[in-house]
């Protein structure tokens, strides 16, 4: 995130306000100041949480045609002490040119109280290979962004089922530090429409992490993530820990 701060040096050297005229002034000012921050955080009321997701991916990797990964995922609120939901999701992928691989998804989510399906399409692009010219080099920073389009079918939102739309925007950026380990970090935007909501950010998400190599062919990662959720009454924040085993399977 990129902080701003504001400042007003416009004041003309010279000019001096009258006392009273400068104390009434200061204090409209002071009381104005005061209601813009009452109402932005009474506007900006939130729940927090945290959250426990954990579960792995498989992706099965063929010389020739289209791969697909096989992923199932538990996860835990109200402070990783109450099950959420679970899924499995199936996704199949495509590479079209260097830089560029597609993908296409189906999600079965078993929610405590209802069932949700998810159907996505998108692609992963690799950023660093059409700016860096040493792409080639397994030690480069590396640049990957997602944009994909879901519908959720029968999805909650402030405590109705309904189908939704979302476009998910997801920047990563990695660099290996040794042969094993790779940190990385996230950043993430979900724009949504749906029934009870116009188009606008349902969600933001920023964290990092490291990718742990433990095989050839596994690693485990590790990641922290910061949630904050618009598209519900009231907002809410949440921190999430992630953790994710996954193996190539395959060649």
């Amino acid at each position: 995130m990129i902080a701003e701060s504001i400042g007003l040096h416009n004041v003309r050297q010279g000019a001096v306000l009258k006392p009273s005229v400068g104390n009434k002034l200061l204090n409209s000012l002071g009381m104005a100041c005061l209601l813009v921050c009452l109402s932005n955080t009474l506007a900006a009321e939130t729940t927090k949480d945290s959250a426990l997701w954990a579960g792995g991916l498989f992706l099965f990797d063929r010389e020739n045609g289209l791969n697909y990964s096989l992923e199932y995922q538990i996860r835990l609120n109200d402070h990783m002490s109450s099950l959420s939901s679970h899924f499995l999701e199936f996704t199949g992928y495509r590479k079209t040119t260097p830089s560029l691989l597609l993908y296409g998804a189906y999600r079965y989510t078993r929610r405590t109280d209802h069932d949700e399906n998810r159907l996505v399409i998108g692609g992963f692009w690799d950023l660093t290979k059409t700016i860096s010219p040493a792409w080639n080099d397994p030690d480069r920073f590396k640049a990957v962004l997602q944009i994909g389009y879901q519908h959720d079918f029968d999805v909650e939102f402030d405590d109705e089922l309904m189908d939704s739309n979302s476009i998910r925007w997801i920047l990563v950026g990695s660099k290996p530090v040794t042969d094993i380990i790779t940190p990385f970090f996230i950043a993430g935007v979900l724009t949504s429409w749906n029934e009870a909501y116009n188009f606008g950010v349902d969600k933001i998400r920023l964290g990092g992490g490291i990718s742990w190599k433990m095989t050839e062919r596994s690693r485990l990662r590790c990641q922290y993530i910061f949630e904050r959720a618009y598209f519900m009454t009231p907002e809410k924040k949440t921190n999430i820990i992630w953790l994710r085993y996954e193996a190539i399977l395959g060649k």
